[in-house]
């Protein structure tokens, strides 16, 4: 198993976007094709990387979209993932977080967050980067932006742009996507959501990976 980048599938667009949606089809995951395109190529700040098995056909891929926040003229770097999915013969294997780990070694962003119905894909995040956000590091350990103050200008990125105090995203999906939104409560054990609600996770990595991973040369 590897994990790779668009240029190494020596694919084209139809072709991976099929295989793509294959993925989703086997873990159940109720999209079509023509989302799982947008979820890929909608837009030009989207980062991919794909999972390939002995093969080397896909058998999962994740997405991740960059944002900056700026507050008191600092630029905070804000890797949101779009979007992950593992077929389900590959599921429980502990890919998902190496695919996390993967694209955030890309970026090194400040923060990192992604929003979800999926309790394994939340806990996949708060288990790499155990430090849901509370203050942001800026420059020599200093601490200077509480959560507030943070939460308050992430509701201003698209993803999050209805998120309530509880950290839930109200009526972001048109349906609901996985079938007992109960199992969230493994997360949190005072949410509530709908079923076209999701729950925010928002973890800041660098404070604690700065010094284990370099910046990957090659993104």
């Amino acid at each position: 198993m590897k994990i790779v980048e668009e240029k190494e599938l020596n694919k084209s667009r139809d072709e991976i976007v099929s295989m793509a949606y294959g993925v989703c089809k086997s873990a159940l995951f109720p999209v079509d094709e023509s989302d799982v395109y947008d979820h890929i190529y909608g837009d030009s700040n989207l980062t991919t990387r794909f999972l390939l098995n002995k093969s080397n056909e896909i058998v999962g891929f994740g997405v991740v979209q960059n944002y900056d926040i700026d507050i008191e003229d600092v630029s905070l770097a804000f890797s949101y993932l779009q979007g992950m999915v593992i077929a389900k013969k590959y599921q429980g294997y502990g890919y998902s977080k190496e695919m996390l780990s993967r694209l955030y070694e890309c970026f090194q962003s400040e923060l990192f967050g992604l929003r979800t119905q999926n309790p394994k894909m939340a806990s996949a995040l708060l288990n790499l980067f155990p430090n849901i956000l509370n203050r942001v590091p800026i420059k020599d350990g200093d601490y200077i932006y509480n959560a507030k103050e943070l939460l308050d200008l992430i509701r201003l990125l698209p993803p999050y742009e209805m998120m309530n105090d509880n950290g839930i995203v109200k009526n972001c999906y048109q349906n609901q996507l996985y079938p007992n939104l109960e199992e969230l409560k493994s997360v949190n054990n005072n949410i509530n959501l709908d079923a076209t609600d999701a729950l925010a996770v928002v973890v800041q990595p660098k404070k604690i990976l700065s010094k284990k991973f370099k910046k990957c040369k090659e993104c």
